[in-house]
């Protein structure tokens, strides 16, 4: 994290088994873990990544949440989206690609649960003086998806500048998500209205159903996909058109409604993928046309 974001911002940083009604609590520089967070057969397997996420998620918190921290309530992702993501690159640094598409595909699952039972976004106004409400799969875990997507955008060292940026420029004081928007932009050189528009202020994600079939005569493959929710989003999609020894990766830019294409092809799929390495936040898929 030193390496990734900035300086370590406190003196010290101690990590304590505590009665706490949560998994850790970030105190800066004094984490406070659940009372059984670390049992022996933990201490003693080196393969226990569950702990292993449970420090890097608190321990990301020093920076985002403790010494960066949120205007306003509605703006907690900022806090634990970035917490969360931060334990994603860092499982990514320690363990490699597989295991963040893995921990990815995981939260995408949960995102997808938790909106068919709240349809909010992940910047809510709308919990009142129930603020316990907001610690939930779209502060952490969705706000997570929009920082990989973001990431996937920027590319990987845009990002990490942008990272570094807004760390550096809101230590020890308060921002909203415009404001991190804002740094964003200015370190990218691009536009991130609409990408923070459908992300972050709108509630729920694409829901795609696509068919494709293959014509032999022609030597051509067609594809349509529609997005089935209300409000239409605009992202990049990748697919994976797969046959027994090769793949054929294509990337679209999905930007309506509906996308019909045709892509020249000499042998026939046995199967197509959305989103193969998994970078978008969606749900639905694709199937073979009878």
């Amino acid at each position: 994290y030193i390496n990734y974001i900035g300086a370590y911002p406190y003196k010290k940083l101690a990590n304590v088994q505590s009665k706490t009604m949560f998994g850790g609590m970030e105190n800066a520089g004094n984490i406070f873990y659940y009372q059984n967070s670390v049992p022996m057969d933990a201490v003693q397997s080196k393969n226990n990544r569950s702990i292993e996420e449970l420090f890097a998620h608190e321990t990301a918190h020093q920076w985002f949440g403790d010494e960066a921290s949120e205007i306003d309530w509605p703006h907690l992702w900022l806090s634990e989206g970035f917490a969360t993501y931060m334990t994603h690159l860092y499982m990514e640094y320690r363990y490699g690609k597989d295991t963040l598409k893995n921990g990815l595909k995981h939260d995408r699952d949960e995102v997808i649960a938790f909106y068919k039972e709240r349809k909010t976004p992940v910047v809510d106004t709308t919990s009142g003086n129930d603020l316990m409400k907001l610690l939930n799969d779209n502060s952490y875990q969705k706000g997570s998806w929009a920082l990989h997507m973001l990431r996937r955008k920027l590319g990987d060292k845009i990002f990490q500048k942008g990272i570094q940026t807004y760390y550096a420029t809101y230590m020890g004081k308060n921002a909203s998500t415009d404001d991190f928007m804002h740094v964003m932009e200015k370190v990218s050189k691009q536009n991130l209205q609409l990408f923070f528009k459908q992300w972050l202020y709108t509630a729920g994600q694409p829901v795609l159903a696509g068919k494709w079939k293959y014509h032999f005569d022609k030597k051509i493959l067609e594809i349509t996909i529609r997005q089935t929710q209300d409000f239409i989003f605009q992202f990049p999609l990748e697919i994976a058109i797969q046959s027994n020894n090769q793949t054929t990766f294509k990337t679209i830019d999905f930007n309506n409604r509906n996308i019909k294409i045709t892509i020249p092809l000499s042998f026939k799929p046995q199967s197509i993928l959305l989103d193969p390495d998994i970078n978008l936040l969606f749900e639905g898929g694709i199937e073979q046309e009878r």
